[in-house]
Formats: C-alpha cells, sequence, structure tokens
C-alpha cells in the first residue's frame, strides 16, 4: 500500500524537506510504519535538483553569495528545535575543506570551478555556483541517506497544472488525491502533494509593459525586474547613459557584470585611513549608470565577525507573552501600533548609541530606515553625492572597523535583527495581523531587514566607490521618481536631492514581486483561477498576491477550509520569507519548518495507507517506482509515437550513460544541468553514484537502452567490445571511447582481423553493436573540460566537436545533444571518418571553434 508524494520543485527548500524526511524516516516509529506501506515520491523540476533555477553552476564567477562560506550551511546541527533527529554536515567551508583534503571526492576535477573551490577559505564570499555544486552535493547526501522503504525519482520537466483526480480507479469513497499536468508526458497522479516551485518569472504588469513599448518606440531599452544574470545586458551600449531603479542585491550583481564583466579591472589603492580602497581602470565597454532608490543608498555591507557575540542572547520585549497582551478581541495585533514599538525598543537594548523609542512614534525605525533623510530637496548634485560617498564610506568603517572604529555596535545590530526575524516567523504569521496594517507586514518588514543584514561583501562596496571616482557610475540619491517623458522620447529620472536625468535605457535592478496572477508558471497562476481554471487555493488577504496556507503550510481553498493533502511553501505563498539555508548553530526557521512540514507529510503517507488497506480498495494503477534517485523512466522509444519519439530527439533526448567514470560522470553531471533526464549503467550503484550523479537513475546495463534515445559510451574499449548487441538494439550509440593499453589493443587487432584493418574503432564497435546506431563523437574533449567548457549558442568562443556517422538522423540528434551541452557539432562525413579522431589523428588535439574545425576537416 505505498503513498504516493509529489513535490513540484526541486530547489534547496524543497530537498530540505526531503532532507527531514529522510531524518524522520530513521526514528523506529516512522521507519516500522514506512516498511508496512512505503513513500514514493516524484520531484518535478526542469533545473537541476538540489540547486533549483537559482542557483547555477554555469553562471559568471561574478556573481557572489552575500554570506561568508563560514556561515553557510544546508544541514541541521544540535540548535535546531525540531522533533526529527539533526542529520549535521559540512557547511560551505567545511565541504570545501574536505574537498581539498580528499575526504570528500571533488564534484568538479579539473575544472576552474575546482580552483575555487581549492582557494575558499571561512572567510570567503564563495561564487554562487560554487554553492550551486554544494546544494548538488547535499542533494546526493539526501538521496544516499534515504531508507529503501522510501523511492525517488526525478521529472526533469515542467508541472503546467494541478487538479483533483476523479479517476474512476479509485473508490467513491476514497480520498480523490492529485493529477499533475507535465508538460510533454503523462501526468502523474499523487496521494499527497507538496507545491515548492521557488522564485519565478514574472509577467510584465500593466505599467512595466507601458515603459517596454515606450522604450520600443523611441529607439530605447528597458529591462524589467530579473535576475541579473537573465536580463539582456547586451542591450545596454559602452557609454549608454543607463538609469539604474534599485541598490540593493541585484544592483550589485548588475555592476559587477557590466563593470569587470565586460572587462574593466580593480588594483589596490590603500591610503592610510583606508587600507581597502580600490582604483577602477575602465575597459571603455561600460556603460554610464545612474543609480536611485528609495532610500539612494545600497545595502549595508556584511559586518566582519557577524558570529562574535555582541548582542543579548535573549529578546525580553518581543516575546510571546507580550505580543498577547497587545492582542484585540479577535486575537489580531497591529504591526505599526503593536509591534513595530516593541522590535525597536529590542534594538535600542542590544545596539549601544541607538535611541531609545518615543511614545506613539509611528516610524520609530526611521533612522535605519532612511539614512539620508537629512538631505535636503534640491540639494543638488555635489550634496547627493558627498551624502551617498559619506555614508557608505561610514558603513565600510562602522562594519569593518577600519580606522580604529568600533564594530560591536553594527555587529549588534546585525544579531539583533536576525534573532527577531526568527522570533517573527514564528510568532507573526500574517494572518495574525489586523487588515489595516498588512502593508507594513511583511513587506516592509523584510525589506529592512535585508537592506541591514542581507547586504553585500564588503569589497563590493569599495568597488562602487572605485566606480564613483572613475565617472562609470553617478548617483541620484533617494526618493527616485522616474518617468517616461513622450516629448524627449527618453527616461527621466529624478531623486529628492533635485538631480536629474534623461537616459534611453531604464532597468529595474531587482527581482520580480511574487504575485500569483502575475507569474509565468501556469500552475501557479491557476491555483487562483487566474487562467481562467477552477481555483484550489486564494489570495491572501495578509499577503496579497500570494497563495494563503496555514500555519501548517497547508493551502486554504477559496472557502476557507484545508485542502486535503494539498501544502505549499516558497516566496509565493503568505508565509514570512524565509531562506533555504542558514547560518550554523542559529535554529534557524527554515530547518525547524521543513522538519514540522515533513513529519506532516509522513504522518499523513501513513494514514492514507491504513484508510486505504481498511477499505481494502486497490490503488489506482501505477507504474512500477523504480529506485531512488532515479529520473522518470517511461515506456522507452519502441513503445511511444514515433513522431513523439523524433520531436524529443530533436529538443530534449533522454541519455544513458554506460560507465560512469571520470569522462562518463562530467558528461552526466552536464546533461542533468542542462535540464536532460539521465540513465547510468555501472558495475557499483547506490549511495557513491547518487552522490556524483543526483537525480540519475541506476540500471543494468541490459536496460539501459529501454528508456533512452541515446547512449554515450565511455567505458575501455576492449570492454565496449563485449556488450551484449541486444542491450543497445535500437539506440543511438555515442562512440566516446578511444583505444588506450594493451587490452584495447588486443581487442582493436583481433576485431580487425575479421573486419579489415583499414576499419576504425567506431567501425568495430558499429560491427559489434548489430542494431545499434553508432556515432563517433566526444572521444576528443577531456573529462576535465567538459562542464566548463560549454557555452551558449552564438558565442565566439564555443568549442566544437565533430561527429562522424553513417546515419544522419542519428548525427542530428547527436548534434541536438552536444548543442544542450553547450558544443557546436560539425559533421565530418560517414562512420569510417572517425579514424580522424582517434589518438594521434589531425581532428584528435587542440581546441576548436566551428569556423576553425570546419577549416581543419
Amino acid at each position: 500500500m505505498t503513498s504516493h508524494l509529489v513535490i513540484i520543485g526541486g530547489g534547496p527548500r524543497a530537498i530540505g524537506v526531503l532532507d527531514r524526511i529522510a531524518a524522520h524516516a530513521t526514528v523506529s516509529a516512522q521507519a516500522q510504519r514506512l516498511e508496512r506501506h512505503g513513500l514514493s515520491i516524484d520531484i518535478v523540476d526542469p533545473h537541476m535538483p538540489g540547486a533549483g533555477r537559482i542557483w547555477r553552476s554555469d553562471e559568471s564567477p561574478l556573481l557572489l553569495m552575500n554570506s561568508r562560506a563560514r556561515d553557510v550551511t544546508i544541514f541541521t546541527d544540535d540548535s535546531v528545535q525540531a522533533d526529527g533527529p539533526a542529520h549535521p554536515g559540512p557547511s560551505l567551508a567545511q565541504w570545501a575543506a574536505a574537498i581539498r583534503d580528499g575526504e570528500i571526492p571533488a564534484p568538479t576535477a579539473g575544472t576552474a570551478r575546482l580552483a575555487e573551490i581549492r582557494a575558499l577559505t571561512p572567510d570567503s564570499f564563495a561564487s554562487r555556483r560554487v554553492q550551486a555544486l554544494y546544494l548538488e552535493w547535499f542533494f546526493g547526501q539526501v538521496l544516499a541517506r534515504l531508507p529503501q522503504t522510501v523511492e525517488v525519482r526525478v521529472h526533469r520537466t515542467v508541472a503546467t497544472a494541478v487538479h483533483r483526480d476523479e479517476s474512476s480507479a479509485r473508490r467513491e469513497d476514497d480520498d480523490p488525491g492529485w493529477l499533475v499536468e507535465l508538460d510533454g508526458r503523462a501526468p502523474l497522479r499523487a496521494d499527497l502533494l507538496l507545491l515548492a516551485a521557488g522564485h519565478t518569472d514574472a509577467r510584465p504588469s500593466a505599467a512595466r509593459y507601458e515603459l517596454a513599448a515606450f522604450a520600443r518606440r523611441h529607439g530605447g531599452t528597458y529591462l524589467p525586474p530579473s535576475q541579473a544574470r537573465d536580463a539582456d545586458l547586451e542591450s545596454l551600449g559602452a557609454g549608454q547613459d543607463v538609469i539604474v531603479r534599485g541598490m540593493g542585491l541585484g544592483f550589485i550583481d548588475l555592476m559587477a557584470l557590466l563593470t569587470e564583466g565586460r572587462g574593466g579591472t580593480f588594483r589596490a589603492d590603500p591610503r592610510p585611513d583606508d587600507p581597502d580602497r580600490l582604483r577602477y581602470t575602465p575597459s571603455g565597454r561600460e556603460p554610464q549608470l545612474w543609480l536611485g532608490s528609495r532610500r539612494g543608498v545600497p545595502y549595508h555591507s556584511k559586518v566582519a565577525g557577524e558570529g562574535v557575540p555582541a548582542a543579548p542572547a535573549q529578546l525580553v520585549h518581543v516575546t510571546p507573552e507580550n505580543l498577547r497582551a497587545r492582542e484585540d478581541a479577535q486575537g489580531r495585533l497591529g504591526f505599526v501600533e503593536d509591534v513595530l514599538p516593541l522590535i525597536a525598543r529590542e534594538i535600542a537594548r542590544a545596539v549601544p548609541g541607538a535611541p531609545w523609542p518615543a511614545d506613539g512614534d509611528p516610524q520609530p525605525l526611521a533612522w535605519l530606515d532612511d539614512p539620508l533623510a537629512s538631505l535636503p530637496a534640491g540639494a543638488g548634485p555635489e550634496a547627493v553625492r558627498a551624502a551617498v560617498v559619506e555614508h557608505i564610506e561610514q558603513d565600510l568603517r562602522e562594519r569593518q572597523g577600519t580606522g580604529g572604529t568600533d564594530v560591536v555596535p553594527a555587529r549588534a545590530l546585525f544579531q539583533v535583527l536576525l534573532r527577531l526575524s526568527g522570533v517573527l516567523v514564528d510568532q507573526l504569521p500574517a494572518h495574525r495581523l489586523r487588515e489595516d496594517f498588512h502593508g507594513a507586514y511583511p513587506r516592509w518588514w523584510h525589506s529592512l531587514f535585508s537592506f541591514i543584514d542581507s547586504g553585500p561583501p564588503p569589497h563590493r562596496l569599495h568597488q562602487l566607490l572605485a566606480l564613483e571616482r572613475a565617472g562609470v557610475v553617478a548617483f541620484l540619491g533617494p526618493d527616485l521618481q522616474v518617468r517616461a517623458d513622450a516629448e524627449l522620447g527618453a527616461f527621466v529620472a529624478r531623486g529628492r536631492g533635485g538631480v536629474e536625468v534623461s537616459a534611453s535605457a531604464l532597468v529595474d535592478a531587482f527581482l520580480p514581486e511574487a504575485s500569483l496572477a502575475d507569474s509565468t508558471d501556469p500552475l501557479l497562476r491557476s491555483l487562483v483561477g487566474a487562467g481562467g481554471t477552477e481555483p484550489l487555493g486564494r489570495e491572501s488577504d495578509a499577503a496579497p498576491g500570494k497563495l494563503e496556507v496555514d500555519a501548517q503550510h497547508r493551502v486554504l481553498a477559496p472557502d476557507g477550509t484545508p485542502q486535503p493533502g494539498l501544502w505549499a511553501i516558497g516566496a509565493w505563498t503568505s508565509e514570512l520569507p524565509i531562506g533555504a539555508f542558514a547560518r550554523p548553530g542559529t535554529n534557524a526557521p527554515c530547518f525547524r519548518l521543513g522538519d514540522a512540514l515533513a513529519a506532516r507529510l509522513l504522518d499523513a503517507a501513513a494514514e492514507h495507507a491504513r484508510l486505504r488497506q481498511r477499505r481494502r480498495a486497490a490503488p489506482a494503477p501505477r507504474p512500477a517506482a523504480p529506485r531512488k534517485g532515479g529520473a522518470d523512466a517511461e515506456t522507452g522509444a519502441a513503445a511511444e509515437d514515433p513522431r513523439q519519439v523524433r520531436r524529443r530527439l530533436l529538443a530534449a533526448p533522454r541519455v544513458g550513460i554506460l560507465g560512469p567514470g571520470r569522462i562518463g560522470t562530467a558528461l552526466g553531471r552536464a546533461a542533468l544541468r542542462a535540464g536532460l533526464e539521465v540513465h547510468v549503467a555501472a558495475r557499483h550503484g547506490g549511495a557513491p553514484l547518487m552522490t556524483r550523479l543526483p537525480g540519475a537513475r541506476h540500471v543494468p546495463v541490459r536496460h539501459l537502452g529501454r528508456g533512452v534515445d541515446i547512449v554515450l559510451l565511455t567505458v575501455p574499449l576492449h570492454v565496449a567490445l563485449q556488450i551484449a548487441p541486444e542491450a543497445l538494439r535500437g539506440t543511438i550509440v555515442v562512440d566516446a571511447t578511444n583505444p588506450w593499453g594493451e587490452e584495447d589493443r588486443r581487442a582493436v587487432e583481433a576485431a580487425r582481423a575479421r573486419l579489415g584493418a583499414a576499419a576504425s574503432t567506431s567501425e568495430l564497435l558499429a560491427a559489434h553493436l548489430v542494431g545499434a546506431r553508432v556515432v563517433k563523437s566526444l572521444n576528443h574533449i577531456g573529462y576535465h573540460d567538459v562542464e566548463d567548457a560549454g557555452r551558449p549558442a552564438g558565442d565566439p568562443e564555443r568549442r566544437a566537436l565533430a561527429v562522424a556517422a553513417d546515419d544522419p538522423h542519428a548525427a542530428d540528434a547527436v548534434g541536438v545533444l552536444l548543442n544542450r551541452l553547450g558544443f557546436d557539432a560539425v559533421p565530418i562525413g560517414p562512420l569510417a571518418e572517425g579514424r580522424r579522431l582517434e589518438p594521434g589523428a589531425g581532428l584528435f588535439a587542440g581546441w576548436s571553434t566551428r569556423s576553425e574545425l570546419i577549416r581543419a576537416v
């Protein structure tokens, strides 16, 4: 009586819940229940499980974490107050050290990212692509810890809709469960469903649509809110005036990509009172950036020694007792009049020099939220520049302790806000607030918390000051207003200080607002009926635009009752925004909430199985669940409509790896990151394979050809010549082998004795693998280049790989695969031409772009 759970979303928040399921599954009572009924889990996400959409291992190394490596962990520890046992593991810094020491296998041996890992120190701000590797590794560890009673499979596609399963295979009195529609796949049936889609893009609002239309009419550019790496930065020309609205972390990313990312350089330029001062040498390719925002200044830098105790260990004003004492007759609170004064007193108590709030002051934290409040209206460009520069310089002194400045007040402020945030997650769910205060909480509070505690690495602010001195950026000041001026045919920006500029380009340097109705995700829109479907949930009054969930993360139906078997977590729900990972030893909310949700899911799965057994009703027909860690394997190409197979071959072929050694593992990881489904055949599977290739399915060699379109042959050549042909019959096989060593030499000589001395090694292999379509490629790239060398289509430095094949359709399919991996495919003729790719031949060695390889051919 296996219960089926579908998790939509495979990012760190979702995998954190899976980790807590693994933890609870080790408790004897849960383990006994799982022995009786089992649990099958399907994870649906087109992106790499563990890292998800936001954390990408292929993005620019200029995009950095905003926390030091010592302060980042995805593992629970003894500080976490939860029912499930802790599963301690390394912080990001400890993980990197263990790789350097050989205690953990390197995830990307020989690549540029491994060099970053080796250079990582506890105080480093790691690149986000290194964090992606850490999260991928974590997913592998979770899969390896799951008991055999829990099956996991990964579907690398998009969930497009969710609705009640009214299948006739269920009894009328049974819980109907859920049907999850998948893009291009058969739907999944679920007894339990967790929505954990993470951050999504947003469709343009009416106002942003008008800005884009205005820019098109006048030959300008408008870049809407997005991740900086996804923005069309190539549309911003060298020397072009660009108005940048927003000075948070999104702007910091944008700044790095448009300066260092375009060839500019920073070098040390110390002064006695400013030892970390920098000088910027422009490349000449930078645009001119005009910066402004509501506050007019960037987020505060990260404080030195964050973990060194500076604030009181306990809160005394923001306590459950004090909050209950301020509730009205309906048990609700006003954020501004009831909660904010307590927060202000807590900060005043903890931070040396902080003002004590006056009774009745509606803005007791204005001194924190509006740092340029004293800047007069119309003060002029020089006054604005001086105010912003002085604020940044003072912030760096106070937070880094330079020039003899005491860092304790800044550290105390950082720590007390961190504690306040954790307490408010528990004590102040949005539905506990009166409606007249929803605008202030959680949005205003989360904005203030981010401004003070979630700022950039200090050197980024030193870089900003250097860019200002170099004339690459200029400041517009606080209270920025932007309008589209039809007479000028340009955007016009003006700040409180009176600085005004017109420009043809406007960039909104922040993330899209999480809103169900405006999400680009059709499933999220459908939840509240935005796509014309019957809504499953409702928008929260307390958090407008977001899906209302209760304290147990159950989705509330339009009538306010919990939807049976449906939970949701993430930025687009009414929960207070929380991260997916945290600082070690802080009893972080993400771990506590994830643990409680995991326990509820396991309890619900057990109850579902118990009721089904009691009714003695057979479960709805489902495909057999493969081993944990596997990608979904549908019936295979032979049972499918040939047109469907052809469409998949030309878009996202399913990949098999025969022999996950160094090159096989590198190719498998590259395919997984490219959103492809990967099956792996190896002598030894289990936990080691799961940790190397998390999300791939381990299958026997004899079954490898059944569920994939292309098999990458990465075993030694003499082993390949012994494979049973039936295992790969009807499959495209990429011969990535090379004849090395005495065993290969003997095998080649024996095969040529039968087929002729002129036959290439690929022809020998094709003659052996009767019924397979053999293609020669991927043997002339080192494993250490596979993950780092991939480039987007059109990149002038994109590497090309040769393809030799007798079957043009097979060659086309392999070309699609190479393109997904980040390489150009160059056909060089029939399979006999594969001898030109063998060791010692003319096309075997060297790096070639497409044009270079074509000339060589």
